[in-house]
């Protein structure tokens, strides 16, 4: 069997239109796997391709975790228990699979309708990178909104995250470790950060599910939590996702400052030779890598120690690739950190980061020849001991944009 369809339920009252666009699917080599869960009944239709279970279980990581381990097929679908997939679905996800074999998710665009079906028009903030487009599918009219690309930055943060359908390849999903039983929210985000370092991700350029919109999505009910939990498994995840999109893209990850704590993964670059060292350079002047060949740079405790802060920026922007990001840890003029080293040259905080991402700010320093946007920007204490000696660091994860990367998800300032 190729397709497993999976649809945990705690609210049975769409899933007769669920099956209603399963049963008008051009292909029809699948199974549908429904839990019903906490107490949720529901007549399920006479096919035998319908597989109806019960359960108890403690969120929606629970429940799709138990889903998925009834399911036979090659290919893992989610449908959630109030929406609807286009009838083209599963045949654009098998062709898309056919085409990258080495895929372990293929994702298309989604439109959002109402409790009643009706299209919907609410849309995410668009100077954030959304995009919208009057579409219609199987006779509905309808406004989907276009993917994101699978980069690092938008896989890690469930907002830019490919959304609905989520074709996943069965052997992929076993690799990555399945969902999380203990996860009642941002269950997707955690499984699809563990599925891109297991495989690429294809993106379907075309809408293919229907995704109602309505006061009980767990979105609605649980929207601070779901904030604040993005953020968390994005620091988590954001540098191995980085790390296996430099190994599929053939990037260099480059560690500067690595002959203190190099990390593996990345080539060890510093001034002098030493263990963990593997380029020796003088930063600013350039190092002898291409234009655009580098993926990621990590800078922990780096920035501080070379003084020509605008030639520095220049040849990390010049080493990475569009899209590459440096991911830097630097003590904050905030604390006592940046002052108390005498070694320490040059100073920042997360204001030091506008003339390298706003164009507004970038024109006072005429000779900044880079253009990046911000992934994240914080400032905070990295231990207990970093605080009770108000030793404060700033957390700028930047990604370069150049041609022809286009922007990613969140404010580009211009």
């Amino acid at each position: 069997m190729r397709f497993s369809v999976y649809t945990p339920s705690h609210d049975p009252r769409w899933l007769n239109e669920c099956w209603e666009s399963l049963r008008k699917q051009t292909v029809q080599d699948f199974e549908w796997v429904v839990v019903l869960n906490g107490g949720a009944k529901w007549n399920p239709p006479d096919d035998p391709r319908v597989w109806v279970t019960t359960a108890a279980l403690n969120g929606v990581g629970a429940a799709k975790e138990r889903a998925c381990a009834c399911c036979h097929g090659e290919i893992l679908v989610e449908l959630d228990h109030d929406d609807i997939l286009a009838s083209t679905c599963l045949e654009e996800i098998g062709r898309a699979f056919d085409i990258h074999p080495g895929a372990s998710m293929v994702y298309s665009e989604t439109a959002q309708i109402t409790a009643g079906g009706k299209k919907d028009t609410s849309k995410f903030d668009t100077s954030h990178g959304w995009e919208y487009y009057e579409d219609t599918v199987d006779g509905r009219a309808v406004m989907p909104f276009r993917s994101m690309e699978p980069t690092p930055h938008n896989v890690s943060y469930i907002w830019y995250a490919p959304n609905h359908v989520k074709g996943i390849s069965h052997l992929a999903y076993d690799t990555a470790g399945g969902y999380d039983p203990a996860r009642y929210i941002c269950d997707d985000q955690d499984l699809m950060c563990r599925l891109y370092q297991v495989g690429p991700f294809v993106p379907i350029h075309k809408c293919l599910y229907l995704q109602r919109v309505h006061g009980q999505n767990t979105q609605t009910q649980r929207n601070a939590d779901i904030q604040a939990e993005t953020v968390k498994l994005y620091d988590y995840y954001i540098q191995p996702n980085v790390l296996s999109w430099c190994k599929r893209e053939g990037l260099i990850a480059l560690d500067f400052g690595a002959a203190h704590n190099q990390v593996e993964g990345y080539i060890g670059v510093d001034q002098r030779e030493g263990p963990g060292v593997d380029i020796v350079a003088e930063l600013p002047k350039p190092i002898d890598l291409p234009d655009s060949s580098v993926g990621v740079i990590r800078a922990c405790d780096f920035l501080e120690h070379i003084a020509d802060k605008v030639g520095l920026i220049n040849e990390i922007y010049r080493l990475l690739a569009p899209g590459g990001m440096l991911l830097s840890l630097t003590p904050s003029t905030d604390g006592r950190g940046a002052f108390q080293d005498p070694t320490h040259v040059a100073f920042y905080n997360e204001n030091s980061f506008w003339y390298y991402t706003q164009a507004s700010m970038q024109k006072y320093v005429p000779d900044l020849k880079c253009h990046f946007q911000v992934s994240r920007l914080f400032s905070g204490y990295p231990s207990a001991w970093h605080e009770q000696h108000q030793i404060s660091y700033v957390t700028a994860n930047l990604i370069a944009l150049k041609e022809p990367m286009p922007r990613q998800g969140g404010r580009v300032e211009i």
